[in-house]
């Protein structure tokens, strides 16, 4: 998919975001990539990109792009069966997701794609890192996190 094989850029405000996360939190772009698309499903947020700032974009290399393409991939076709943000049937999702990706019909649906990995960084960013003075603010805004999930979604016995 030429989406996940290339440069991957992301611009403006949430650049920002990225290296402030990626300093604190000691990890990658990709891996704030990773995280930002789960948590966009998982709030159900998006968020237009900041295509306006002249800020220096965050960037992932196309090496890692590729390596990871596979479960990249995976979690594009899972935002895509998901989508309901328009009255379309379980066919048309399904399309979205194995029949139209990577094609010049997937502009849109890729445009979604990123709006809602935009959401989910900012509610990463917002509820994990803004605000906080220290480690421990983080690993208890973490630990917060975490509790609110298992609490919406309890383990079934």
């Amino acid at each position: 998919m030429a989406l996940f094989n290339q440069l991957y850029q992301i611009k403006g405000l949430h650049a920002d975001m990225v290296r402030k996360i990626t300093d604190v939190m000691g990890c990658r772009n990709i891996d704030v990539f990773y995280i930002s698309l789960v948590l966009g499903l998982w709030q159900g947020c998006s968020v237009e990109p900041d295509n306006e700032s002249k800020i220096e974009p965050a960037k992932i290399d196309p090496e890692q792009m590729i390596r990871y393409g596979q479960d990249i991939e995976y979690l594009y076709e899972l935002v895509m069966m998901n989508d309901k943000s328009s009255s379309i049937s379980l066919k048309e999702r399904v399309d979205k997701a194995f029949k139209i990706k990577g094609t010049d019909k997937a502009e849109k649906d890729e445009a979604r794609f990123t709006s809602i990995m935009l959401g989910g960084l900012e509610f990463l960013y917002n509820n994990v890192i803004e605000n906080t003075t220290s480690k421990e603010d983080i690993f208890n805004n973490i630990c917060e996190l975490i509790q609110t999930y298992l609490v919406a979604y309890p383990e079934k016995e």
